[in-house]
């Protein structure tokens, strides 16, 4: 059996990570968030906190080359964050290929979006 080398990463790498993932991918919870809100928040969390985990050192070099890109080229408008979205979408289906397979979990998680949508338009109605 061969032994895996693992690498941990720097607090600065860990703070870069978080910081672009947080970037793409988090949107501020509204005064009144939904279960919607909350859970997809809650899953971009655990998403990031997949990535800070010790990996092998090819992997970390990767992902850490996909933020410099994205710091480096998200001022021009370019699409180097595009392969961190595929990921995060792929980590969220539990898919292993991308466009991802079907996932159970998205019919109830489509109820509580439907739900968050409903609510948005009665205040936008409301207005």
């Amino acid at each position: 059996m061969e032994n895996k080398i693992l690498r941990k990463l720097t607090d600065e790498e860990k703070q870069k990570i978080t910081f672009v993932i947080n970037d793409l991918l988090s949107e501020d919870l509204p005064e009144e968030p939904t279960e919607y809100d909350v859970l997809m928040k809650q899953k971009i969390e655990e998403f990031t906190s997949d990535l800070l985990k010790d990996d092998e050192p090819s992997q970390i070099d990767t992902l850490l080359e996909m933020c410099r890109e994205y710091l480096e080229e998200n001022e021009k408008g370019s699409f180097s964050g595009f392969g961190l979205i595929v990921m995060y979408d792929m980590w969220l289906n539990k898919s292993s290929i991308w466009p991802v397979l079907y996932n159970p979990e998205w019919e109830e998680w489509s109820k509580l979006k439907e739900k968050k949508v409903k609510m948005e338009n009665k205040v936008l109605i409301k207005k």
